[in-house]
């Protein structure tokens, strides 16, 4: 690799891989899959790190970018409501309601280069470069400044994998996610080269996307996929070994995922069970989104993943339950939910249930959850409404968990980091 324009060390890197947990690293380098990462991990510190709750990739990236928790930046899911109604909108970087390190560092005048971090889409101006990652449908606006596009349309840059061809064919699922990558690796490459830069932040969101169609294959040593899942973790760990080959030796690197993974026993529609325990009504016909409820018959509902909401007055625009029966009515779902069992083991399905100031704090925790119901290992918890079973198994097959995600810092780069909101500080204490 070609020493940055930057070019005299003192310079700071960050490599996200979203979705790997701590326990899959530490076992495949110990059985020397994964060579490079275990020589880079040999130096520094490489720790198991919790995550955010809800243990959901954008709540995670913006506790990670921001240093700070649900309640102040103001992320809470990939869909939230829209104050005063039931109806949907979809989060993004302009709801993000604390400051990310790169635009702290940015005022300070240090340029930064920032790549596919997932929520940080539309683009906004940054001393450096912006490239998001997902969600972000149009290249177009994911991308600052303009003279950036030119590359990434003529590169054949691609923000994320078509996970639909993962419900088509796994085989093309892992085409799709090798070429994405390669293409990822290709786009690093170029900025790192092209730009002055003091701190280069990049993400790996294949394997979030490897893990939920592949994890079981994986985790049960599938005679054909297992292996491709190594092969596209080998592939990674080259990719990776090659990145850090080319930093002198004054530069600081960091690694970090935002979760960790397990496979899935069963997916737990929560609403199903809210409704037959008399909690939600539906209106008549097919119900898509909790704006399909029948507000005059809910006490409470839930959102993905796991995030419970009462249906207080004066709050929600058909409101059910006074504010005088708010912490009973908590009470009954937190026993109902804990309540929730497995037909065919018997074992419960809802591990803890959090209340919202057990879990946030700061000037948006009103738009917080009032629960948050973690789920048992291998039972996860949706949101969706209307469907016919409580419990039942779909496409995906790797679902996130919330204690083992990793964190990693080269020598002398900064203190151990056991949660993902403390690594904001290290980093910035880096290139500052």
């Amino acid at each position: 690799m070609t020493e940055s324009k930057a070019g005299k060390g003192g310079q700071t890197v960050v490599i996200g891989l979203d979705g790997t947990p701590w326990s899959f690293l530490s076992k495949e380098m110990e059985e020397g899959n994964l060579p490079h990462l275990a020589g880079i991990f040999s130096r520094g510190a490489f720790n198991r790190m919790t995550t955010e709750i809800p243990t959901i990739s954008s709540v995670a990236w913006a506790s990670f970018m921001t240093g700070r928790n649900p309640g102040e930046h103001g992320i809470y899911g990939f869909t939230d409501r829209k104050p005063g109604t039931y109806d949907l909108y979809f989060p993004n970087y302009s709801h993000l309601k604390s400051e990310p390190l790169w635009e702290t560092l940015g005022r300070k005048g240090k340029r930064c280069c920032v790549l596919n971090v997932p929520s940080t889409y539309p683009a906004r101006p940054l001393n450096g470069v912006l490239v998001s990652g997902f969600v972000a449908p149009d290249l177009a606006r994911a991308t600052y400044p303009v003279e950036a596009l030119e590359y990434l349309e003529k590169s054949g840059y691609r923000i994320d994998v078509d996970a639909a061809k993962g419900r088509e064919s796994l085989d093309l699922l892992i085409d799709d996610l090798h070429e994405t990558m390669e293409r990822r690796r290709d786009a690093i490459l170029h900025f790192w080269n092209q730009e002055a830069w003091d701190l280069f932040v990049a993400v790996f969101t294949g394997t979030d996307r490897l893990h939920h169609f592949m994890w079981r294959h994986y985790d049960e040593g599938d005679g054909v996929y297992s292996r491709e899942f190594l092969h596209y973790y080998r592939r990674l760990d080259e990719i990776i070994g090659e990145f850090a080959a080319g930093l002198p030796e004054e530069t600081s690197l960091f690694m970090l995922s935002d979760h960790g993974f397990c496979s899935i026993r069963s997916e737990v529609y929560l609403n199903y069970f809210l409704r037959e325990m008399g909690y939600l009504s539906l209106r008549e016909g097919r119900a898509v989104t909790i704006a399909d409820m029948d507000p005059a018959g809910t006490r409470a509902y839930c959102m993905d993943p796991g995030r419970v909401y009462v249906n207080l007055q004066g709050r929600e625009p058909g409101g059910t339950v006074p504010e005088s029966a708010y912490d009973a009515v908590l009470d009954e779902l937190t026993e109902a939910l804990l309540g929730i069992t497995d037909p065919e083991t018997g074992e419960r399905v809802v591990a803890t249930v959090h209340r919202r100031d057990e879990l946030f704090h700061g000037p948006l925790l009103e738009s917080a959850p009032d629960l948050v119901a973690m789920p048992a290992q291998g039972y996860d918890i949706k949101g969706a409404i209307g469907r016919p079973k409580g419990l039942d198994r779909g496409h995906l097959t790797g679902m996130h968990t919330h204690d083992d995600a990793f964190w990693y810092a080269s020598p002398g780069a900064g203190a151990t980091v056991s949660h993902i909101r403390e690594a904001a500080a290290v980093i910035a204490g880096q290139v500052s």
